[in-house]
């Protein structure tokens, strides 16, 4: 049986914990010492004797004439192995910019196979933190930890990455798009706020000048919060420029 932690003591303190032994007692090797792409660590270690200490007292007690190979019940693994599932190529944006999300699935199957999917790509990465579902209206996850520093480096590109890779993955295995979303010590909301200034900024700075004012490259979902945020303006509109990814967005005064 294999378990993983941060460190190796993590590893060991999960593989006690889910067989029911002390881990002083547990003989084991370790298969796995590596960090992941995102900074990240991952020690996963075997053990040689995965039994319980209740099966082996048990075992002891058998008479002679039983068979004493029998073995206890097979122990899960603290963290279940990726499954191998289709890797989706870069393609489309996950979102439009009219200023309305798509829809997307947001049944019961659709957030088992996010939350799944999510799991799988956190682990390979080397990050144990914990996801949560939050209500709204949108199909939205936390994720809780201290491995979510990482993440939210250099304005959230980790995160941003990860949320919509998760939404690929996720639509290639439902057959259908799916758009999570992902948030982490309320990133997001600091991110709406600082947009939403940068959008009035430019608006203002674009009545004041008559001239466009053309932002920073932005992944989809920042580009629209920067359209929505300018959309009752009457004075101003504003248009996605260039190709791929990351785009940016002019704020143009609208002619008298």
């Amino acid at each position: 049986m294999r378990y993983e932690g941060k460190t190796e003591a993590d590893a060991v303190e999960a593989a006690a914990q889910a067989i029911g032994v002390p881990s002083a007692g547990l003989k084991y090797r370790v298969v796995r010492d590596e960090k992941s792409f995102w900074g990240g660590r991952v020690v996963e270690i075997e053990l040689e004797e995965p039994r319980r200490a209740e099966s082996r007292a048990a075992a002891a007690q058998m008479p002679e004439d039983e068979d004493d190979t029998a073995s206890a019940p097979p122990v899960e693994r603290a963290r279940p192995p990726a499954a191998e599932r289709p890797r989706p190529a870069v393609g489309r944006e996950p979102r439009d910019e009219s200023g309305k999300a798509p829809e997307g699935a947001m049944d019961d199957e659709a957030f088992a196979s996010v939350e799944a999917t999510l799991a799988e790509l956190l682990s390979a990465a080397g990050f144990f933190v914990e996801i949560r579902r939050r209500p709204g209206a949108e199909m939205l996850f936390e994720l809780i930890g201290d491995d979510v520093e990482p993440l939210l480096a250099g304005g959230g590109e980790g995160l941003s990455g990860l949320e919509v890779l998760t939404g690929r993955i996720a639509s290639k295995e439902l057959g259908r798009p799916v758009y999570p979303r992902l948030d982490a010590e309320g990133f997001r909301a600091h991110q709406r706020e600082s947009l939403e200034e940068l959008a009035l900024a430019s608006a203002e700075e674009a009545k004041r000048t008559r001239r466009p004012q053309l932002l920073p490259p932005l992944s989809p979902a920042e580009r629209r919060l920067i359209h929505l945020a300018l959309a009752e303006d009457p004075e101003v509109e504003t248009q996605s420029e260039g190709d791929g990814f990351l785009k940016r967005v002019a704020v143009r005064p609208k002619a008298s």
